[in-house]
């Protein structure tokens, strides 16, 4: 249920985690992967034309690129291409309260997948390297906290130890690529 109390206004922090590790080094900014389901064309008597439609439960190929400051540890350590990338970033999203003040509301992404491109970026006096990796993601689930939930401390769970509320799954694309 949504409520109406609430005016969501913007990421408030966010912390980026690498197999469970707090990563450092990460920019300011990550763009999450656009999600496309596959379609097919159908045409024929009574369609009036073509119509694009979703084959249910299958994905396009999601990319997600990270850039870091700098190449520090946190990079490196995606790079070995024998293993998968376990990526989870969490948020405190800031939302207004109509009753008085301000309160806030978990999101966790996890994405799981490959690297599939390394920039190193450029060297410069003074400047960021703006180095990226670029996954192909097997694996996404985004999970929003309710806007009713129970307000309670989950400071694991929410950069600077922020209040927030349990978070429950609210959209998932399941990518896993057999064994």
């Amino acid at each position: 249920m949504i409520s109406n109390n609430y005016i969501p206004e913007k990421i408030n922090e966010y912390n980026a985690y690498l197999d469970g590790t707090k990563m450092i080094g990460v920019a300011a900014s990550v763009t999450l992967p656009e999600v496309n389901m596959k379609t097919s064309t159908v045409s024929g008597v009574g369609v009036n034309g073509e119509l694009d439609s979703p084959t249910i439960g299958q994905f396009e190929s999601m990319e997600q690129e990270i850039q870091f400051n700098t190449l520090y540890s946190s990079a490196m350590d995606m790079l070995s291409p024998l293993s998968t990338v376990n990526l989870t970033l969490r948020a405190s999203q800031q939302v207004y309260d109509k009753q008085g003040g301000y309160n806030f509301k978990g999101l966790r992404v996890v994405e799981i997948g490959r690297v599939k491109k390394f920039n190193p970026g450029k060297v410069e006096k003074g400047e960021a390297m703006e180095a990226t990796v670029t996954l192909e993601l097997t694996y996404l689930m985004i999970e929003v906290a309710p806007p009713d939930a129970q307000r309670r401390a989950l400071q694991d769970d929410f950069p600077a130890g922020r209040q927030g509320e349990r978070c429950r799954v609210r959209a998932r694309v399941d990518r896993r690529v057999a064994p």
